[in-house]
């Protein structure tokens, strides 16, 4: 899902749900200033997933709250984020239309105390409850809505979802150890059977999910999601100095995912190796990183794929970077590429349509949904098809200098209505039955 994500994108329930509750730190109200509107105010509550192991995450949680915002001056709307100790939420200040909190998961619910978990239990045992330690303080709360998160609905007391990102444990079970593929499996199977509203990013995985799990049939909800750039990161033009600090040509094409078999970089390393043989120079920046936690031994076997290609002074691996760099480096590129084999919904795509980008695309069926009528498309493992777009892109764009900034400023201003969209899909979603 992420451009700088480095761990499962499925395997977020495991370190960040309800289902194990991990250590959280201080929390409190991060920002306020409630513009006057009528009407009920909506309580939503978001669990925070992801960390430094999967940014993909951190930025969902952040894109929801900002659509949230966008939409808030038509809507009354309160957001709490439970989160812990090693969630970081970027860009989460200056709202002028909700009201913003950030909680310590672990001291907003019940002590973990003798007599508390001997109510849990009976409640767990007799109520068929799922976690009533956390779902009985929702209830307390009145929230309106909480995502993603797999609880009970306590005979309809509360209003919940669960988030299902992707399919990839299905698809690609090679693609992590047999231990995590067995693990997203377990988690999703679960979310499918217990949740009685589950949430996917995409129609493709809504379709995916109905033909894996059926029972999944009449409860799901496909809510693509925007990304959010702000504005102030475009603002920053300093690109001949990026070029000399990342040790890159003028002319380059950048792909942002973590190094895994499903985000198939051999592919496009073999493309540009293909290129170079009919003696076409494209020069390629990486940036995530290059150790997925699920597969370890795979960072080793894309360096060596680097240098058995003879591509090494043309791929050039930047690692983790300051977002503010990666941003302006997008800009510069010629093109963003999303060579992927699977995805429930691509932020890297939608970080594209933000800044206007042309995009090598990959022709999976989320990446057609997702933008519908680009130019070069390629199919996802042919590398003849990938060096001939490529090469195509070259010719299109031959004495083009990037940023195009009255391409880039027009993208930007039309895609604020889709971050609307987004906004006013999630609330529909929430007020679903």
């Amino acid at each position: 899902m992420d451009a700088n994500e480095t761990t499962s994108e499925f395997n977020f329930m495991t370190n960040n749900t309800s289902l194990t509750e991990p250590a959280i730190a201080t929390g409190g109200v991060k920002t306020n200033g409630m513009a006057p509107r009528g009407g009920k105010k909506k309580k939503i509550g978001l669990i925070g997933v992801g960390s430094i192991n999967w940014l993909g995450g951190l930025q969902y949680v952040t894109n929801i709250v900002h659509a949230l915002e966008s939409i808030g001056s038509e809507q009354d709307i309160e957001v709490h984020i439970l989160k812990n100790e090693r969630q970081h939420f970027p860009h989460l200040d200056h709202f002028k239309n909700i009201k913003l909190y950030l909680h310590d998961i672990d001291s907003y619910f019940p002590p973990w105390s003798f007599t508390n978990r001997v109510v849990w239990f009976f409640q767990r045992k007799f109520f068929k409850r799922i976690v009533p330690r956390m779902e009985n303080k929702l209830i307390k709360e009145k929230f309106d809505f909480v995502f993603p998160i797999i609880v009970s609905s306590c005979n309809g007391q509360l209003n919940t979802a669960g988030w299902i990102a992707d399919f990839q444990y299905h698809y690609y079970p090679e693609g992590a150890s047999p231990e995590v593929t067995a693990s997203a499996y377990r988690e999703i199977s679960f979310i499918s059977h217990n949740c009685k509203k589950i949430v996917l990013s995409s129609k493709a995985c809504e379709d995916d999910c109905h033909s894996i799990f059926p029972v999944t049939r009449g409860k799901t909800h496909a809510m693509p999601f925007t990304v959010y750039i702000g504005q102030e990161l475009l603002h920053k033009n300093n690109f001949d100095e990026l070029l000399k600090k990342y040790q890159l040509p003028e002319n380059f094409i950048i792909v942002s995912n973590l190094f895994c078999p499903t985000k198939n970089h051999v592919t496009l390393f073999k493309a540009i190796a293909l290129l170079k043989d009919k003696g076409i120079r494209i020069d390629l920046a990486c940036t995530g990183n290059i150790v997925d936690q699920r597969n370890l031994h795979f960072g080793n076997e894309i360096l060596q794929s680097i240098t058995n290609l003879g591509v090494r002074d043309r791929v050039h691996l930047l690692g983790i970077i300051p977002r503010q760099d990666q941003v302006t480096l997008y800009r510069m590129s010629k093109a963003i590429v999303q060579p992927s084999v699977n995805e429930g919904w691509s932020t890297l795509v939608e970080e594209a349509k933000v800044l206007g980008k042309n995009l090598l695309l990959s022709n999976i069926a989320v990446h057609l949904e997702q933008n519908p009528g680009n130019p070069y498309f390629f199919e996802s493992t042919n590398v003849s098809d990938l060096a001939d777009k490529i090469e195509k892109l070259l010719n299109d764009t031959r004495g083009v200098r990037f940023p195009e900034m009255d391409k880039e400023k027009q993208a930007f201003e039309a895609y604020q209505k889709k971050i609307q969209e987004f906004g006013r899909r999630f609330m529909e979603v929430a007020a679903s039955a």
